[in-house]
């Protein structure tokens, strides 16, 4: 007769395996030894590599306030049975919180499992009492697991131990259910009955078979018996048809049978898969753009994905990179590479772009646009980025520069000639006058000494828009005394046509740094446009205000104004609205701007006046 009573061989060693295999934390007090043995996913738990401690080592993994509190309870180990309490210990640089059960064992050793916390406060007990509704079988049948668990030898501390795992068995966050070696069920608890939906309480002796046909689970019937046979712990995963759900199962074999652990993975499984969905869609995606998608620590230390379009790019096998990240930055060139690594640091804390060259291995030259910003899932912290290639865009970009600078310069250069012709023919035609009548010679002379004027101001104005930005000469100036200096400059041809020219300044303006020869000749360009526009009586209003940093200079005029056609082709080069304008003054004016760093705009309506806004660095 094969023995049903599994507490006989029930040592504390397979205590702590039957935990073990539950994955549940756990590890045994040997208070006459004062030794501590871990079982592995305790130990993991903790990250220490030992599985056996001395008590005081294993008591100085816990904070100071917990140690005297668990000192107290393992020495007055007589005056209970079982307790619970809160502790907490260092594991790396983090603490965690656990819920401790000490349990008191027949051969003298404590049991202390650890779980996390819970809402629910739990006091020490003289006794453990099962509650009849989590197990409704009664005390003298097999399937109740103290039966499962009894032993010939009676005795009150082994009662009380059979009480415990009783009820830590009924409370067993798993399915946990026990066959004898005949294939019949001898105990199961209730979470395991809720997984299978059979109250197993009713089947008791009943074979295995009996309760689950051997064509529906076939595959767990074969795992079971391989435990049997080969006495050693069994994993696999199967489906319950009656309530469709998913398991992982994990079988205990000993000489009276079997153990059973079921855990429900499939809200787990679904996520999973779900999971699996949403990678291979997003694999699918990165692996057909032309962009290089990319996610790294928020150090810039380690990259945790490439996609497949980086190679292309890069011209790397991007696993180099992904084994060796800083190998990235001997492919930028170094012009770029400083300004890179800042972008990077940047892109941590915000979004941000930059753009940089690269020379691939096989020395082909690439521009190269990254774009990254700060990410975080659950938790955790990340810098996500593409990088696309731009060599395309800038070389379209330089070419349709090239092609706006050639079509300026054709167009100016006729413009110039046209302009240059007209008074080239006077000339020559006067000359011609005087060379046949000498007398009227003088009578001419004024007349072609304007024409040459008139081509020479053409000319000076045409060398200033060719010319490069020079370097600007910063000086400390005075606004209002460069405006005084316009005005007496222009005075003479104010009064002539009695013209007014007004001004008023902003009370914060101070002195501030510009360059004197550019701002005067500014002001003398748009003072005079503005004169010329204007009848007699007319306004010239100068207005000069400090807003953010920046100086605002408006010339205003009460002149005849211009229309929305006019406004769109002014700074076209030689168009004017003036009887003997080059239209070059302009886009003379515009450029001295564009060297102080500047902006122009125009207001106009027709009837109504012009208004000009110049907007400069205030740098005091």
């Amino acid at each position: 007769m094969i023995k049903e009573r599994y507490f006989d061989h029930l040592y504390s060693g397979e205590l702590l395996a039957v935990l073990e295999v539950s994955s549940t934390p756990a590890c045994l007090l040997d208070v006459h030894h004062q030794t501590v043995t871990l079982n592995r996913t305790l130990s993991t738990e903790l990250m220490i590599s030992e599985t056996k401690l001395h008590l005081s080592n294993w008591l100085s993994l816990f904070q100071i306030h917990n140690r005297g509190e668990i000192y107290r309870v393992i020495h007055h180990s007589s005056e209970w049975n079982e307790t619970e309490l809160g502790v907490s210990i260092q594991i790396a640089d983090q603490l965690k919180a656990f819920s401790c059960k000490m349990l008191h064992l027949s051969n003298g050793n404590i049991a202390v499992i650890f779980s996390p916390p819970t809402n629910k406060t739990n006091k020490s007990s003289q006794k453990s009492i099962q509650d009849p509704k989590r197990n409704p079988l009664p005390s003298c049948t097999v399937l109740n697991l103290k039966e499962a668990f009894s032993t010939q030898v009676s005795t009150t501390r082994t009662s009380q131990v059979k009480d415990r795992l009783v009820q830590a068995a009924d409370y067993f966050p798993y399915g946990l259910a026990m066959l004898n070696s005949n294939w019949e069920v001898i105990y199961a608890n209730p979470k395991m009955e809720r997984m299978v939906d059979m109250n197993l309480s009713d089947y008791y002796r009943k074979k295995l078979w009996d309760l689950f046909p051997v064509n529906d689970y076939n595959s767990f019937f074969q795992h079971y018996l391989r435990a049997m046979e080969t006495q050693e712990p069994v994993e696999f995963q199967g489906n319950v048809h009656k309530t469709g759900i998913v398991i992982d199962v994990t079988v205990v074999p000993s000489e009276q049978g079997i153990t059973i652990i079921a855990k429900d993975v499939s809200r787990y499984n679904l996520q999973l898969e779900s999971m699996k969905k949403t990678e291979e869609r997003f694999n699918l995606l990165s692996s057909n753009i032309k962009e290089a998608c990319w996610i790294c620590s928020p150090d810039l230390g380690e990259l945790h994905y490439l996609s497949d379009a980086f190679t292309h790019i890069y011209g790397v096998d991007k696993q180099v990179i992904l084994n060796d990240p800083p190998q990235l930055f001997n492919l930028i060139d170094e012009e770029y590479l400083d300004i890179v690594k800042e972008a990077g640091v940047i892109m941590t804390q915000k979004e941000h772009q930059v753009e940089y060259t690269i020379t691939t291995p096989a020395g082909e030259k690439k521009w190269i646009r990254m774009r990254g910003f700060p990410a975080e899932d659950q938790g955790r912290k990340y810098v996500v980025g593409i990088d696309e290639e731009i060599t395309q865009i800038k070389e379209m970009t330089l070419l349709e520069e090239k092609s706006r600078q050639l079509s300026t310069i054709t167009q100016m250069a006729a413009g110039v000639a046209h302009e240059i012709k007209n008074p080239l023919t006077a000339i020559k035609g006067f000359l011609q006058i005087g060379a046949a009548n000498p007398d009227l010679r003088d009578s001419y002379h004024d007349i072609i000494l304007d024409e040459v004027n008139r081509i020479e101001s053409i000319v000076q104005d045409f060398m200033m828009l060719s010319k490069p930005k020079s370097s600007v000469q910063l000086e400390y100036v005075n606004l209002e005394a460069i405006i005084s200096y316009v005005s007496r400059l222009l005075d003479p041809d104010s009064s002539s046509k009695e013209v007014m020219i007004y001004y008023s300044c902003d009370s914060n303006l101070k002195g501030f740094y510009s360059e004197p020869k550019r701002l005067k000749q500014i002001l003398i360009n748009l003072v005079a446009n503005a004169m010329e526009s204007l009848g007699r009586d007319g306004e010239v209003q100068i207005e000069t205000v400090v807003q953010d940093d920046e100086l605002i200079i408006s010339v205003i005029d009460n002149g005849h104004g211009l229309s929305e056609q006019e406004l769109s082709k002014l700074g076209e080069p030689f168009y004017t609205t003036k009887e003997k304008g080059t239209g070059l003054g302009i886009m003379v004016t515009k450029k001295m701007i564009d060297d102080l760093d500047g902006q122009i705009r125009y207001q106009s309506s027709k009837g109504e006046g012009t208004c000009v806004t110049v907007r400069l660095p205030y740098k005091t």
